[in-house]
C-alpha cells in the first residue's frame, strides 16, 4: 500500500506518519522543505516543492499512484484536482472557520446555540467573508469529488490545537505570564467561556481513524478532543502543573477581550462532534490534562528556540500595566457594589427546581 502525505511536518503530522508506517505503508512525505523537525520519522520518499503551486504539483505528481493521499498544508482543491483519479482515498484537513459566524446568519439566535451542529450553514459568498469562504469551497468541491466518484473523500475540519510542535499555541501567552513572574490574569466575564481545542497527538489518531474506515468516506468530521474545560478552568490547571497561584481577575468588559486575545475568543463555541463517535468509534488517546502537561514541557525546554513569530499571530498585548489598572478599577467597582448587594435580601425557596416536574 502506498500512502501520500503533503505537509505531515507540524503538530500532528509525525504521529499521523508513525500511525502509517506502523500498517505498512510505504510512505511518500511532500512539503516546503521549510520546516524540517529533529523527531520527523524517516519515510521511504521524502520530497520538497510547493503545494500552494498548481503547475508544481501537476508536474510532481503526473506519473504518480497511490493507494492514500493525506492533505494537510497548501491549498487543498488544487492538491485534489491534482490526485484525482491518482488515489483511492483522499482525506482532507480543513477548519472550522468555513462555518457562518453568527453575524452573518439569517438566524444569528439559532447560530449561536451550541453545540454548532453538522449541518451548520457554510459560506457560500466571498465577500461575506473571504477566508471562510475559500475553507468551505473547497470543502465543497473535495465532496463535489466524492460524489462523482473520483476517489473517496473524507474531510477533517482541525480546532485550535496544543502540544509540542504547535506554531500558534495558545498556551504560551499565559506560559509568558508565568515566566515573567506575574501572577494576575484576566478572562473576560467569569471566565467560562469555551472552544473547540485538540491535543495533537489525539487529532492524529483521528486522521488515521478516518483513513482505516471505508464509512467514512463522504463524511466531514469536527476533530476535538473529547472533554475540555472552560478558559478559567485552563489557566488553574497551568497553575496547578507549574505549581503557580493565579489571581485570576473577571471582567465584564469588552477591554478584557483585548487584554486576553492571546488565550481567550470573544464568544464560545463547540462543534457537534456525534460523528466521531457514532463513525469511528474516537476515544481520547491522551487526556486533556495529560495533553496540557506535555505541551507545557515542551514549551518550557524550547522556550529560547521557541518562535516567537507566533505573537503576532496571537496578538496578544502584553499590557501589564492596564491589565493593573483595569484590576484595580474591578477591586473598586466590588466594593461600591458590596452594599447594594446587602439591600437586596435572598428571597426564600418555596420548593426546589426540578427540571419543571413537581
Amino acid at each position: 500500500m502506498k500512502a501520500l502525505v503533503v505537509g505531515g511536518t507540524g503538530p500532528t503530522g509525525p504521529y499521523i506518519i508513525e500511525g502509517l508506517q506502523k500498517r505498512g505503508y510505504e510512505l511518500t512525505l511532500y512539503h516546503r522543505g521549510v520546516h524540517e523537525p529533529d523527531d520527523l520519522p524517516e519515510v521511504d520518499h521524502h520530497l520538497h516543492g510547493d503545494p500552494f503551486d498548481l503547475e508544481i504539483l501537476q508536474k510532481d505528481f503526473s506519473n504518480s499512484k497511490f493507494d492514500l493521499v493525506i492533505s494537510m498544508y497548501g491549498r487543498l482543491r488544487h492538491i485534489a484536482s491534482v490526485l484525482s483519479g491518482k488515489t483511492e482515498r483522499f482525506v482532507g484537513i480543513g477548519g472550522s472557520a468555513a462555518y457562518v459566524n453568527p453575524s452573518h446568519a439569517d438566524n444569528p439566535i439559532l447560530a449561536q446555540s451550541l453545540p454548532l451542529p453538522m449541518d451548520h450553514p457554510t459560506y457560500e459568498e466571498r465577500d461575506v467573508n473571504p477566508f471562510g469562504f475559500a475553507v468551505a469551497n473547497s470543502e465543497r468541491r473535495l465532496m463535489e469529488m466524492h460524489q462523482r466518484g473520483e476517489f473517496q473523500a473524507s474531510l477533517i475540519r482541525y480546532p485550535t490545537l496544543y502540544g509540542p510542535r504547535t506554531p500558534r499555541q495558545w498556551l504560551w501567552p499565559i506560559i509568558r505570564r508565568y515566566l515573567e513572574g506575574r501572577k494576575r490574569i484576566i478572562v473576560p466575564g467569569d471566565g467560562s467561556i469555551v472552544f473547540p481545542t485538540g491535543y495533537s497527538e489525539n487529532i492524529a489518531e483521528i486522521v488515521l481513524l478516518v483513513s482505516d474506515k471505508l464509512e467514512a468516506a463522504g463524511k466531514i468530521f469536527n476533530a476535538v478532543d473529547s472533554r475540555t474545560h472552560t478558559i478559567k478552568n485552563f489557566i488553574e490547571l497551568i497553575g496547578k502543573i507549574l505549581d503557580h497561584e493565579w489571581d485570576i481577575i473577571g471582567i465584564s468588559h469588552p477591554i478584557a477581550y483585548r487584554l486576553s486575545k492571546g488565550y481567550v475568543p470573544e464568544k464560545s463555541k463547540m462543534l457537534d462532534d456525534t460523528p466521531l463517535k457514532t463513525v469511528l468509534g474516537y476515544k481520547d488517546v491522551v487526556s486533556v490534562e495529560e495533553g496540557v502537561k506535555r505541551t507545557i514541557e515542551w514549551i518550557l525546554d524550547n522556550t529560547d528556540s521557541f518562535d516567537q513569530s507566533i505573537e503576532s499571530l496571537l496578538g496578544n498585548p502584553y499590557e501589564y500595566e492596564v491589565e493593573d489598572l483595569v484590576a484595580k478599577a474591578s477591586i473598586n467597582f466590588d466594593a461600591e457594589m458590596a452594599p447594594l448587594l446587602d439591600r437586596v435580601q435572598d428571597q426564600k425557596v418555596i420548593q426546589e427546581f426540578r427540571g419543571g416536574q413537581y
